[in-house]
């Protein structure tokens, strides 16, 4: 069952980790078929969604917000209601609504993965956030290092890449004073 629950919004002294679902949380192999979405590589969905939580626990204040072709195609609650319970307790907002003015919906698909965490970023006044994503090489500028970019085929699987967000979450949350309330 999928609650009611409604994307909420991001202030700006919010610390943000925008999440990928495809090449993150499992192999960027998942399609969606008549029988609902299907992993057609080894594993599962979601497979490594305990991973990213074992992470996070050292950073309980960090919210989430979802930066995912899924919350396109199935809509925030359902995109949501597919991480495990306390991956969507964390989870507050998506790059993508379907409040979006006409033009916007029309142009999101047009815009890299960047562009479109950047205008989520510019609307919510936030400064202290970081990506995961198995964005390819040449759509995140080289002098920006808030991606953490992932091996399509491992995501989180990948310790370097485990190590990787770990680091750049203490290095946010130090250079960025954010306390853990």
């Amino acid at each position: 069952m999928i609650n009611s629950v409604r994307p909420r919004v991001i202030r700006p002294d919010d610390v943000i980790l925008f999440l990928d679902f495809d090449g993150v949380l499992h192999p960027d192999a998942a399609f969606r078929t008549k029988r609902g979405i299907e992993l057609r590589a080894p594993g599962k969905l979601m497979m490594h969604a305990e991973i990213l939580h074992n992470i996070l626990r050292d950073f309980p204040v960090l919210k989430i917000s979802l930066s995912t072709s899924w919350v396109r195609m199935l809509g925030y609650q359902r995109a949501r209601a597919a991480l495990p319970a306390s991956l969507q307790d964390r989870t507050v907002s998506a790059t993508w609504h379907s409040r979006m003015r006409n033009a916007a919906r029309e142009e999101y698909d047009l815009f890299t993965r960047y562009e479109q965490i950047c205008g989520a970023v510019t609307r919510a006044g936030i400064t202290r956030w970081i990506a995961i994503d198995d964005d390819p090489d040449f759509s995140w500028p080289e002098h920006d290092d808030r991606l953490v970019r992932c091996d399509p085929n491992l995501g989180l699987g990948s310790e370097q890449t485990q190590l990787e967000l770990r680091a750049k979450l203490q290095l946010l949350f130090r250079e960025g004073g954010c306390g853990e309330n």
